[in-house]
């Protein structure tokens, strides 16, 4: 009895389906807010395209376009009968480095980000310190390159170049006002000029 059950269970399940199809097809798909992504490949990763059930279509779907860097937010909504629109907020690039890749505001590595991020350029040695670069790109906005080693920190700005063995002096520096010279160096002991 239970195994009739469970086989009408799954044709009434299966007509449904297939009524779904007919009756409520997708119609229309719209995607919202790309800039660097492509609409074709990002309906393709979430598997969404024109003539599928419109009733089977859950916002959950879109939710492995999380997975992606480039994706902060992703939406899904269903405005009308037969109309699916993805909305899609992507992170932006800030910090250009070396390998072609960039920051974004929030420390996310994105791939290939690199043409668009309008921060100064990084260039480095060793681990990526994503908050202290962030940290210093915020207090120099007219810097035009940052660079890190496991010696320090070092900062190009208006003909200056700025040394600290930890990010934390050159972001106190920001804040007050600084002599320039063609060489500034910060230490916990003072702070050295050179012409």
């Amino acid at each position: 009895m239970g195994a009739m059950r469970a086989i009408l269970a799954s044709l009434v399940l299966a007509t449904l389906y297939v009524a779904s199809l007919v009756l409520f097809p997708v119609e229309k798909v719209e995607v919202v807010g790309l800039k660097h992504l492509k609409e074709a490949e990002v309906l393709a990763r979430i598997r969404l395209h024109p003539g599928e059930a419109w009733l089977w279509v859950a916002p959950s779907r879109a939710l492995p376009l999380l997975q992606d860097p480039w994706v902060a937010e992703v939406r899904l909504e269903k405005p009308r009968l037969g109309e699916v629109r993805l909305w899609v907020r992507e992170r932006q690039p800030f910090l250009p480095l070396g390998d072609g890749s960039a920051l974004a505001e929030d420390g996310t590595l994105l791939p290939g980000g690199a043409p668009w991020a309008p921060g100064p350029r990084v260039e480095g040695k060793g681990p990526l310190p994503k908050a202290e670069l962030l940290a210093l790109a915020r207090a120099y906005p007219k810097a035009t390159a940052l660079r890190y080693t496991p010696a320090g920190f070092w900062v190009e700005v208006q003909g200056s170049l700025l040394f600290a063995p930890e990010a934390r002096f050159l972001l106190e520096y920001a804040q007050v006002d600084r002599p320039l010279g063609s060489r500034i160096y910060l230490y916990s002991w003072g702070v050295s000029v050179s012409p």
